[in-house]
């Protein structure tokens, strides 16, 4: 098997619910361990989401699983616990970490020293064929340096290894091309960002942490075997910025369908008389959650929209939302558990995610098109290649309130069009399916590293 020009493709959709992947053999079995920046319950964002339902599924085969993690509140006793199968080994967050100065705040970001003690201790204790890193963002980056000597792969969720803010994304909410000639860019945005303009003066010596912390990425990125991208576009991106275009494939991440309501097939809605619209996801302005307020607004009665999101991690923003939305239709329905999520998109007649920021491979359309909800999108980054324009959804030009109004405004003003689209959509692959293929890829990784 070739990784190193085709990306990989994941097969057909498994049919039916809660496909689970077959034991394996004994002989067969491997020890895998995940790294990965947060974890449920402290942490529900897509990434640990996935690394979750992943390692469960693994665990459920009978492989060895563990996954390392800082969180807070740690108390004794607690570093190693046992939950479905998997080992998980936590590592306390320091307190000290959200009252430290600019410059240690920015280094922990990238390296700690706890962290990589810890993680030595991890790798000793648990020998594990495969090191799977899924975030290292405020962990450690030597963390991939650390675990020379065992196969080494990095899921790339964001742009963190060429972006310090991860997203891409400026602080005028406008797409960025990344780090210029010197990371001066770089510094405007994180000293727009820290409130710290003052510091503009000061320029190529403030510039001078960021191009370390690249060049030490860089270094790190020399010693992974293979990087796997969920979506062609976030590839093009790291490829475009030096990143080895050998190394990099592209797997779509696995939809976890324990999170979905469970039903063998799906019956296609009868189109609603006045369409029910819905975000899910965090409420941050880079999601462009007031885009789809202001959008709604312009709306007619035909129409209810419902948000779903935390409240607490970004107030601020979330008054502004809710001093915008006019409309007697928008409702704020907070924060969702995961095992709430099915029954929600199923209550939707369609999604809305109108982000600002060149999203990667949003588990929320996955989730979506896992129960037949068709999607509006931004026409940004790979929310193109996971919406198809009038198949599965339709797209509209990020930021742009009139255009999301005036294809929300079709939608409802003919919301039969839900049903064709409904009809169209092809799941993601479950993740016995994912698991599957990267069990695939593990082994050919693994016997040539070592070979």
């Amino acid at each position: 098997m070739s990784v190193s020009k085709t990306p990989f493709t994941p097969g057909a959709q498994v049919a039916g619910w809660t496909v689970s992947l077959p034991p394996t053999p004994p002989e067969e079995r491997r020890r895998i361990a995940f790294v990965v920046h947060k974890f449920p319950p402290e942490s529900v964002g897509g990434t640990e989401i996935y690394t979750w339902g992943l390692a469960r599924e693994l665990a459920h085969a009978g492989h060895d699983v563990h996954i390392f993690y800082p969180t807070p509140n740690l108390l004794p006793g607690d570093e190693r616990i046992q939950r479905e199968g998997v080992y998980l080994w936590r590592v306390p967050l320091p307190d000290s970490r959200t009252h430290e100065d600019p410059v240690r705040q920015y280094w922990h970001t990238f390296r700690d020293t706890a962290f990589e003690r810890a993680f030595s201790h991890f790798l000793a204790a648990v020998q594990p064929e495969i090191v799977h890193f899924q975030h290292v963002q405020g962990v450690s980056a030597r963390l991939i340096d650390l675990a020379e000597g065992y196969t080494r792969i990095v899921t790339l969720h964001d742009y963190w290894y060429f972006c310090a803010n991860s997203q891409l994304i400026r602080p005028d909410r406008t797409p960025c091309n990344g780090p210029s000639t010197g990371c001066m860019n770089c510094v405007d945005c994180a000293t727009e960002r820290a409130d710290l303009n003052w510091m503009r003066a000061l320029r190529p010596l403030v510039a001078v942490p960021f191009v370390y912390r690249n060049r030490y990425l860089r270094h790190v990125a020399e010693e992974v075997d293979l990087f796997i991208a969920p979506s062609s576009f976030l590839r093009d991106q790291y490829v475009r910025h030096d990143f080895p275009a050998e190394r990099i494939a592209v797997l779509e991440n696995g939809l976890d369908d324990r999170k979905l309501v469970q039903q063998a097939t799906i019956p296609l809605p009868e189109p609603p008389a006045r369409p029910h619209f819905g975000f899910l996801g965090s409420l941050a302005w880079q999601k462009g959650v007031h885009v789809l307020v202001e959008a709604f607004n312009r709306l007619g009665n035909n129409a209810s929209l419902t948000i779903y999101g935390s409240e607490q991690t970004f107030p601020d923003y979330v008054a502004q939302l809710k001093r915008l939305a006019r409309h007697p239709n928008i409702r704020f329905a907070g924060l969702l558990q995961p095992q709430q999520v099915g029954a929600a998109l199923r209550q939707i007649d369609c999604l809305v995610v109108p982000s600002l920021w060149y999203e990667n491979s949003p588990l929320v359309i996955q989730e979506a098109f896992g129960v037949g909800t068709p999607v509006v999108a931004s026409r940004l980054g790979a929310l193109t290649e996971k919406v198809e324009e009038g198949y599965t959804g339709r797209l509209f030009t990020a930021g742009d309130v009139g255009a999301l109004a005036a294809v929300l405004g079709e939608i409802a003003a003919a919301p039969g069009c839900l049903r064709e689209m409904s009809r169209m959509i092809r799941p993601a692959p479950v993740m016995a399916e994912h698991a599957a293929r990267l069990l695939e890829i593990y082994a050919h990784i693994h016997e040539n590293a070592f070979k």
